[in-house]
């Protein structure tokens, strides 16, 4: 049965680990990564900005460089994909494009925070399982040495 995995990414150590594995599972299952990079809202990245969005241009740019990074990235990998940038609240986002695509399941990485914030998976991927209707798997960062 071939696999549609959704995996957030957001160029992060965490999101890079999620990517590793589920390129993992859908070589061993077969199927495609539809990998879903977030542009935030202008007003999202600083509040002195009210409200809007970046200029096309701008969305343009993260959109190729976003394309050029995840290419770098499954190069040499023999997998199926396709990047869709959106711009927008993270989970929302993910959420919206988990109905649109209709994944088997969602990957997502976990942050690689230290002490009691360990406790949360961070506040998008716990969004996200909390919010699912598809299974989702968390990939945690690896233990410090």
């Amino acid at each position: 049965m071939s696999q549609r995995v959704l995996v957030p990414m957001d160029f992060k150590p965490g999101s890079e680990r999620a990517l590793e594995w589920a390129v993992d599972y859908v070589r061993d299952r077969g199927g495609a990564l539809d990998v879903v990079h977030v542009v935030p809202r202008l007003h999202q990245l600083d509040p002195f900005f009210r409200a809007g969005s970046l200029p096309s241009q701008s969305v343009a740019a993260i959109r190729e460089r976003a394309a050029e990074r995840l290419a770098q990235l499954l190069r040499h990998k023999r997998v199926r994909y396709h990047l869709h940038v959106v711009e927008g609240d993270p989970a929302t986002c993910i959420a919206e494009q988990a109905v649109a695509l209709h994944p088997s399941i969602i990957v997502v990485g976990t942050s690689g925070r230290s002490s009691a914030a360990r406790l949360f998976l961070g506040s998008v991927a716990e969004k996200i399982v909390h919010t699912s209707t598809v299974p989702v798997v968390t990939v945690p960062m690896p233990a410090a040495k």
